[in-house]
């Protein structure tokens, strides 16, 4: 008996320890609020950044997730590790649990999938979003104006009907086989309206769909081309069709390219980044009008300024560059990490030691990969000893 109980009390352990190494960088916490609108308690899921503890002086973006606890962990895992890889912007993930799907996130009440529940309540689910949910997020944690509305089948459809009904409510909609076949089609009703009736849009859309056939493929085919027939200025979209995925797993690969879409149609051009700060920072003006909230130049926009001048051989601008970047974000080791190359080509060796030394420490903090940090702190160990060898000499 003993021995069992030893033996439970180590599979437990040893359960908590991978448990530990498995979870997604950032923190998850479960949060909830009443709903007068609803008449109900609605449950949620939060994930925050990595560095959303560290840089309290950072407002976030937020994805508000429908389907939230069928695709919380892979929505946060897979943004955590596009964020590694500069592929997608940090955001706060709020994953709504479902009370009622179907009353939730049709727009129209069928008769014909009763067996579903009651349907036709996504007006008075956006309600709830727009009314409750966003200003209760906004009170509780640090945010920003723009706003992802992320959805699968049911929920790619109220994706795609916030978008047309409330399009100032979120900046971007992502849509994974949508079920836009709902009620005899009932959403082209008025989507080629808006679209052709919308002179400026100011808003991102991502929508996709599987290995499908039938009215999910036909509805998916004529609304993409009412997006290609209508382009409101100021709005961008993109559209995939992958036959190796089915409706299950289209939300799985659709997350992944929607993150990674969005950042890019989010991100300064690169021929505006080689025109220097000046440039740059009137993009980041630009985009504040377009979004309605004060938002800063990028660390990746201004980081790859610095790059350009310091391959130019103007070393004295780089380092000006870097040193904005760092005061801009103090935090991030990867600057600190840039600033230390500038100072590097400068030959001010000890400066960039002490540059890589923060670096590390901040990684740390950051939790951050950072191998090819400590690397460069050993070149220039080996530079600073190179050069006092050659100064003895």
């Amino acid at each position: 008996m003993f021995k069992q109980v030893i033996t439970i009390f180590i599979m437990i352990q040893l359960a908590n320890i991978s448990a530990a190494y498995a979870n997604v960088r950032g923190s998850s916490i479960t949060d909830s609020l009443p709903s007068k609108i609803l008449s109900e308690q609605r449950d949620l899921l939060v994930h925050l950044p990595n560095n959303y503890h560290q840089n309290t002086g950072l407002n976030y973006p937020v994805l508000f997730l429908l389907d939230g606890q069928r695709n919380f962990s892979h929505v946060a895992g897979t943004l955590d590790l596009l964020n590694q890889d500069g592929k997608a912007q940090e955001m706060i993930i709020v994953a709504i649990k479902n009370t009622h799907r179907t009353r939730d996130l049709t727009p129209t009440y069928d008769e014909s999938y009763n067996e579903w529940g009651i349907s036709g309540g996504a007006d008075n689910f956006l309600d709830f979003i727009e009314k409750e949910l966003i200003p209760y997020v906004n009170k509780n944690y640090r945010t920003n104006n723009f706003k992802v509305l992320s959805g699968h089948s049911l929920g790619g459809l109220l994706a795609v009907y916030s978008l047309q009904s409330r399009p100032q409510l979120f900046q971007a909609h992502f849509a994974f086989s949508p079920s836009l076949w709902w009620h005899e089609q009932v959403i082209f009703k008025d989507a080629e309206n808006f679209l052709a009736n919308t002179a400026r849009l100011n808003n991102y859309l991502y929508v996709n769909l599987g290995n499908e056939s039938g009215d999910m493929l036909s509805a998916f085919e004529q609304y993409t081309q009412l997006l290609k027939t209508h382009t409101p200025e100021g709005f961008s979209y993109n559209s995939d069709i992958d036959k190796n995925e089915t409706h299950g797993t289209s939300a799985l690969i659709g997350q992944t390219l929607a993150y990674r879409y969005l950042d890019a149609s989010l991100q300064c051009p690169e021929e505006i980044i080689s025109q220097g700060l000046p440039a740059i920072e009137q993009f980041y003006k630009i985009q504040s009008e377009k979004y309605g909230y004060q938002i800063k130049p990028s660390f990746r926009a201004i980081n790859h300024a610095g790059y350009i001048a310091l391959n130019k051989k103007d070393v004295a601008t780089a380092i000006k560059i870097f040193e904005g970047n760092v005061k801009s974000y103090p935090k991030k080791a990867d600057g600190y990490d840039s600033l230390a190359d500038g100072l590097e080509a400068n030959d001010q060796l000890n400066k960039a030691l002490k540059m890589m030394d923060i670096a590390l420490q901040k990684s740390m903090v950051e939790n951050v990969e950072n191998n090819a940090m400590k690397t460069h702190r050993v070149k220039i160990l080996a530079l600073i000893k190179e050069k006092s060898s050659k100064s003895e000499g």
